[in-house]
């Protein structure tokens, strides 16, 4: 859990890395050189958003997760490794915001690590392997069923960046939302006590 708190905190700290800040010889200039940023400095709320999302949801899941084996360990670096190409495919996307290709990639790391946050989830929860045996298969399987939707999601919004890049870049930052709706698998964060939320 410390190692991946620490690399979600530095792959947070890098998004910021592509945002440099201008100089410039008067005010109109400088008004000019931080409009050009706009790309940059959107993209760059969008991807920390999304990996704070993805960061949030760790949480939730290792909050049902109680034991671990090689497997749950390596699946959880391959989500690591796809989190950790997010300030790539961002920088790529903030450089080349109206290029169908630039959101193809940056889609298809978050899909990546969508895909990846659904089989980590998957192995935990099948047959109650890594997590409680209260646990209601149920509740797993809704769980899997919106990481799954927004895998699906993920894939329709690259669709849609060939056809417009904008509307693929708004879906792009509302997809996540659906990880941090209201629900069951999160109602532990709030002061309701654990034991209310078992079966």
């Amino acid at each position: 859990m410390a190692l991946a708190d620490g690399v979600f905190a530095i792959v947070l700290t890098l998004l910021v890395l592509d945002l440099r800040a201008p100089q410039a010889e008067s005010n109109a200039e400088l008004w000019i050189r931080l409009r050009a940023l706009t790309p940059a400095l959107a993209t760059f709320v969008i991807s920390f958003a999304i990996v704070a999302v993805f960061w949030y949801g760790h949480h939730m899941e290792s909050h049902w997760i109680e034991r671990s084996d090689r497997i749950h360990i390596g699946i959880t670096l391959l989500l690591l490794l796809t989190i950790c190409f997010v300030p790539f495919s961002a920088a790529l996307l903030s450089r080349n915001p109206g290029l169908a290709l630039a959101a193809t990639v940056y889609g298809a790391n978050l899909c990546a690590a969508g895909s990846i946050r659904y089989a980590h989830w998957v192995y935990a929860t099948a047959g109650r392997r890594l997590v409680a045996r209260t646990v209601d298969p149920s509740f797993a399987r809704t769980v899997s069923r919106i990481f799954l939707l927004i895998v699906a999601l993920y894939l329709v919004a690259i669709g849609i960046a060939w056809l417009n890049t904008t509307v693929a870049i708004v879906a792009f930052a509302l997809i996540p939302v659906l990880y941090v709706i209201p629900a069951r698998q999160t109602r532990h964060l709030t002061s309701l006590p654990r034991a209310n939320w078992r079966d």
